[in-house]
């Protein structure tokens, strides 16, 4: 099996016959890399999808569900482009939504007949018709819809677009993005970029002074959440911490220097390669699935190297949770006492404290377990054989001191955490 570098490379026709044509470079606008969070997340998925969309513009196909989304938020930006009440009535925000979706043809849409596409325009104006009536009572102006900013930042220009923004005052703000599709539960990182941009973005703080007569020196993400139209479910998140932000644009930045590094490796997978629209110009398709290694072949060492850029990638975000976890409940630990339960907007918890032995010299304490013969009473040395075995009754006082010699006895919190229904 040919390596992907000794692949042909495009062509065009030179003085002296045919020149390869240079690789093409990521869009950039003042020479800036244009980033976004779907960039951020597709290259996340597959880098040599990032490229077929976003540099070599390869066409996709319409998908429907986008169309209705689209749809479902025009309708909705209608519904709160007004400056004060009144606000258009049900029947008039399903009109908004009937005229954007009859712009297009259900095929144009990505609907394969026009029964499904019909299914899904019932389906739209019946979820509409439920929000107005789930919302009318708490319906106000927001301080802004679909709003649309590029911030330069570290070398990069980003693009953050948002479905409303509501103003709390002194410069704080909250930020809703509105769901039409299934009802999962979605990772905080989308969020963690609105309030990395829309902090730094200072088109916003004018925006505040024009509509508040308010100068302020700072815009503050007070709080974010999504919104699952079909549901009238709200998922809020509190402010991110610095930690978080750092995080999640550490990530940012390192996706950023592999597309100026042209680095575009694909990571094929059976699922991931199903609904892919590039199959045909993806060199680690065939036959309708990733690509085979021949038998006995050496893995692609290309492959490889981008299987551990992924992992490498997977493991600092999850060693980054753990600390942050560990922090947490450090935390917690702290504040609750001597345990207890308690509830927060979106979780319960039940904090429990857990006395518990820690041993750090292991070659003392195995001369210890030799002098006494206690190797079998300790369960191989585990640390629970230890603590069973300094808690025993029948330990000879001798053996015990010379054991607690090492021992340090410390608390353990335990922490269970359950999500509150309808949060």
């Amino acid at each position: 099996m040919k390596k992907k570098s000794d692949a042909p490379a495009a062509v065009e026709s030179g003085l002296f016959g045919d020149l390869p044509t240079p690789p093409a470079a990521p869009a950039r606008r003042d020479g800036l890399l244009f980033f976004s969070y779907s960039r951020l997340s597709l290259y996340e998925e597959c880098p040599l999808k990032y490229k077929f969309k976003y540099i070599d513009k390869l066409p996709e196909e319409p998908k429907y569900y986008f169309a209705f989304g689209s749809s479902v938020h025009k309708a909705l930006e209608f519904l709160y482009s007004v400056k004060a009440p009144p606000f258009p009535t049900a029947e008039e925000v399903c009109e908004a939504f009937r005229m954007d979706w009859e712009r297009k043809s259900y095929l144009e849409k990505g609907y394969r007949t026009q029964a499904k596409a019909d299914d899904d325009y019932r389906k739209g104006l019946a979820m509409l018709k439920a929000y107005y009536e789930h919302n009318r009572a708490a319906f106000r102006p927001p301080f802004l819809v679909e709003y649309s900013t590029d911030v330069a930042v570290d070398g990069l220009l980003v693009r953050a677009i948002s479905d409303r923004i509501d103003y709390l005052g002194d410069g704080r703000v909250l930020i809703t993005d509105y769901k039409t599709g299934k009802d999962v539960r979605r990772e905080p990182a989308q969020l963690y970029m609105y309030q990395k941009i829309m902090e730094l973005d200072p088109a916003l703080k004018e925006r505040i002074a024009e509509n508040y007569g308010q100068r302020v020196g700072s815009v503050r993400i007070e709080k974010m959440l999504y919104y699952h139209v079909p549901s009238n479910k709200e998922y809020p998140f509190a402010r991110a911490s610095d930690s978080e932000i750092g995080g999640f644009w550490e990530r940012v930045l390192e996706t950023a220097e592999n597309i100026k590094g042209l680095k575009f490796d694909a990571t094929p997978g059976e699922r991931e390669c199903r609904w892919c629209d590039y199959k045909s110009s993806c060199p680690e398709y065939f036959g309708g699935h990733p690509r085979p290694e021949e038998p006995g072949a050496p893995a692609s060492s290309e492959r490889i190297e981008a299987l551990v850029d992924r992992y490498g990638r997977l493991k600092e975000k999850m060693d980054e949770i753990k600390a942050q976890l560990d922090e947490l409940a450090a935390s917690i630990g702290r504040a609750a006492g001597n345990g207890g339960s308690y509830a927060g907007d979106s979780f319960t918890a039940s904090v429990t404290k857990i006395p518990k032995w820690e041993f750090r010299d292991r070659e003392a304490v195995l001369g210890v377990l030799d002098q006494f013969d206690l190797y079998q009473r300790a369960m191989n040395v585990t640390v629970a054989g230890l603590s069973g075995l300094l808690d025993s009754p029948d330990l000879s006082a001798e053996a015990r001191k010379r054991l607690l010699e090492h021992a340090v006895r410390k608390t353990a919190v335990e922490i269970k955490v359950v999500r509150k229904p309808g949060t």
